[in-house]
């Protein structure tokens, strides 16, 4: 299997998953110039992508989900809630590419195995994914909190990609209303970097697995801050970087590493 993240943070996300003949997006919330530009930065010609699967319906996950099908013919799946929800920004699909899964139930698309499960954020009906080819790659973003259902889901990844929204003190000390602070902190709104670090403990098995943090917060959060809280919290937990487990930080514009797994 082969991931790379193609742009991630509240400006824009994208992530790329291949395994054997099958190419797909994860969300594409930014222009689909970018994405196109960034998939071809890897070597990716974006004609080859067989399906996008939406998280969720806010800009910043589907600004160009519509464009890329029409242009490509690209399938596009999500649940019903969010296929609704993502209209008004996504315009019309051709109906014939337009697929509609149910969180927690397992589905199959060419070479992979998929499953959705709940995500708790302020949309209709959010989702991460699971993504097994040889190989599992795990991927949550946009939550307030993560349930059993999703640990059991993620569990024995390879690969996890995860929210490492905003560092806590700089989000009270920001700018930001006082309203728009609750809603990032709550139980609909983003993962802290403390919030991530806690969500890998649990998750990580000691197995060299790669850790890619994403979604970061511009203004909240930097890269070196979030790798810095999440190595610190889980060496305190005898789980060290670079002997348990890999980390890196998605960039927030540009595609990132290339993983082959």
């Amino acid at each position: 299997m082969r991931y790379i993240s193609i742009a991630s943070g509240s400006s824009g996300n994208c992530q790329f998953v291949e395994y054997k003949n099958t190419r797909i997006l994860i969300d594409a919330g930014l222009s689909g110039k970018k994405i196109e530009n960034n998939l071809k930065s890897r070597g990716i010609d974006p004609s080859t992508i067989d399906a996008i699967l939406v998280t969720h319906e806010h800009r910043d996950h589907v600004t160009s989900v519509g464009v890329l099908s029409r242009r490509y013919n690209i399938k596009v799946f999500s649940n019903i809630e969010t296929a609704q929800a993502m209209t008004p920004v996504v315009k019309k699909i051709n109906s014939e590419n337009i697929y509609i899964f149910e969180n927690n139930r397992a589905f199959n698309f060419k070479d992979l195995k998929i499953k959705a499960f709940d995500t708790f954020h302020d949309c209709q009906k959010g989702c991460g994914f699971v993504i097994i080819g040889n190989k599992k790659i795990s991927l949550l973003t946009d939550t307030g909190w993560v349930n059993s259902n999703a640990f059991e889901s993620m569990k024995g990844s390879s690969l996890y990609y995860l929210e490492s929204n905003h560092d806590v003190d700089m989000l009270i000390n920001g700018r930001y209303t006082w309203a728009s602070k609750k809603r990032i902190m709550s139980t609909k709104g983003h993962l802290s970097n403390e919030n991530c670090a806690e969500v890998l403990e649990k998750l990580l098995s000691k197995n060299q697995e790669i850790v890619v943090l994403g979604h970061l917060s511009n203004e909240n959060n930097n890269p070196e801050i979030a790798a810095k809280t999440n190595e610190q919290y889980l060496n305190s937990k005898y789980i060290i970087r670079d002997v348990d487990y890999t980390l890196d930080v998605a960039p927030r514009y540009e595609a990132g590493k290339v993983y082959d797994l």
